[in-house]
């Protein structure tokens, strides 16, 4: 059963979100959920002939395909554009980012070939080999002519990516350094996460759209995440954005060093559909989130989108995922949740926060509460925790890095039912910890409370539905425009009692002495042979 459920989420990722028959919107979420485990094609078939004729067909198969998001003229306003992050590609300019050409110039039509193959990672943009090739060349040759430069430009100077250097030890300390040298961290982070001052300071100082990438997730790199991939983006860069190119400013072997670094610090989405929650027989469950402890719960990593079922809703979600650890013992249940936020900045409205959510009672059957906030048949008991905020220190702050923050419970059946358990009804602890782009929040609860009816009781050995969601104040999140996720599922290991192995040492000694018995009596007396 649990095999099918992992099927069932990681091939559609959180298409449920989009199940309230938005139809346009729906079409987007399956392309996004598709992307999470995908790999680009490289190979590009022959081209056809650019005839007048095959622009013509590519013109029929746009307006059939495409303008909704692109737009009739090509100018990246189609109707489904304002519900996008990032807003689908602007044909009239020069947006392109997945090139091998020198910065600056247009892709080539092999460039375009495999981006309307593969898609890009991280947008809207769906993979379209569900078209066949000849129609993919016909498209492309028609958006073409929605920016004159494919005219003008002629022959686009192309960058080698042959050749490279393989990884090693030194290879990656070399480009950990050049990381630094070249100033990569003022976009990127000391660490990778997007969190560098430069891109605070774009987005809320200058109020300017650019995010740089979150190098330690490899799922959302634009141009692909293998080492080639990663050396041609710092190679050509991407037009019209802040990241240039290093072709003139490095040499070949320098832009391979640094693509190994990088490559090194990301990772793969390490998902699944069940969190394990391991027993932590002798300990007090931790409340500091770098507490050693939690090395021994399993991590997984969970995939968040803009919350788009309730208004208002959230088009432009800036959390895209948690990573959750989980531990227990015989009184209480343990969260750690992390998530990547580049600012830390909030309001006294729009603060960072998170929450977990249950139903208010396991589920003996595969029916659950609807997974936005409950129904009027099933309610939910949600745990909620709030970043740091205070008096005094402005409309706009920095909360400091350790704070116990705010925690408290509620129950919902809907986004229009929410109350607050009153004060002698909460139970749950929470404690966050913000360092270098990434908060960290532990939520702590006892397995069982007096309040049945309201609060999730915790049952060792049973599959317990559990969601996510979590609230970014610099992205001026508050009440429904959240990132959200779907059901998943917390189990709450068994134990295996220590006489299991008793047992096992015991059959093993009885095993091997009846062996050692037959041994000595075939010695002692050996099989007359025949006559």
């Amino acid at each position: 059963m649990i095999k099918a459920f992992k099927k069932g989420l990681i091939g559609f990722g959180l298409l449920g979100v989009c199940a309230a028959g938005i139809s346009g919107i729906a079409a987007v979420e399956e392309a996004q959920a598709s992307h999470l485990f995908r790999t680009y094609k490289r190979e590009t078939p022959p081209k056809p002939p650019e005839t007048p004729e095959a622009i013509a067909e590519g013109k029929k198969i746009y307006e059939k395909r495409c303008w909704y998001c692109h737009g009739i003229e090509g100018g990246g306003d189609g109707p489904a554009a304002r519900t996008m992050f990032p807003k689908p590609r602007n044909f009239t300019r020069n947006e392109y980012k997945v090139r091998s050409t020198t910065f600056g110039s247009v892709p080539t039509d092999e460039d375009l070939f495999r981006i309307i193959t593969s898609g890009i990672e991280g947008t809207a943009m769906p993979f379209w080999y569900t078209i066949s090739e000849k129609e993919r060349w016909q498209v492309l040759y028609y958006l073409k002519t929605f920016n004159n430069q494919f005219k003008e430009s002629g022959a686009a100077k192309m960058v080698s990516l042959g050749g490279g250097i393989p990884s090693s030890p030194e290879s990656i300390q070399r480009g950990k350094e050049l990381f630094k040298e070249t100033k990569c961290f003022e976009c990127h982070g000391e660490d990778g996460r997007g969190n560098g001052p430069l891109t605070v300071a774009l987005q809320t100082e200058w109020d300017m759209p650019y995010r740089a990438r979150d190098l330690t997730k490899s799922w959302l790199f634009k141009g692909g995440n293998t080492i080639e991939d990663i050396y041609r983006t710092v190679s050509t860069g991407f037009n019209e954005t802040p990241m240039g190119s290093y072709l003139e400013k490095l040499s070949d072997e320098d832009r391979w060093h640094i693509a190994h670094y990088v490559k090194s610090i990301s990772k793969d989405m390490t998902s699944d559909v069940v969190i394990k929650a391991t027993l932590l027989e002798t300990e007090e469950l931790p409340t500091d989130t770098s507490d050693e402890n939690w090395s021994k719960a399993a991590v997984i990593e969970i995939p968040l989108s803009g919350q788009i079922i309730a208004s208002p809703r959230l088009w432009t979600p800036s959390v895209d995922a948690l990573r959750i650890r989980a531990l227990y013992n015989e009184d209480e249940i343990a969260f750690l949740l992390e998530w990547d936020d580049s600012t830390n900045r909030q309001e006294d409205v729009f603060r960072d926060s998170v929450s977990v959510q249950f139903p208010t009672k396991i589920p003996d059957s595969l029916k659950k509460p609807y997974f936005a906030m409950g129904d009027s048949g099933g309610a939910v008991n949600l745990w909620v925790w709030k970043a740091y905020w205070g008096e005094g220190f402005g409309s706009v702050i920095e909360a400091p890095e350790t704070e116990p923050g705010e925690a408290y419970e509620l129950n919902a059946k809907s986004f229009n039912k929410i109350s607050r358990q009153p004060p002698e009804s909460q139970n749950i602890t929470g404690t966050g910890v913000y360092q270098n782009g990434r908060w960290s929040v532990v939520i702590k609860r006892p397995l069982k409370t007096d309040d049945a009816k309201n609060d999730i009781q915790f049952e060792v050995g049973r599959l317990i539905p559990i969601a996510f969601a979590v609230w970014d104040g610099s992205n001026s999140d508050v009440g429904s425009q959240k990132s959200v996720s779907s059901w998943y599922y917390v189990n709450l290991e068994k134990q295996v009692p220590k006489t299991i192995f008793a047992y096992v040492l015991v059959a093993i000694i009885m095993g091997a002495s009846v062996e050692l018995w037959f041994i000595a009596r075939l010695r002692r007396f050996p099989p007359k042979e025949e006559e």
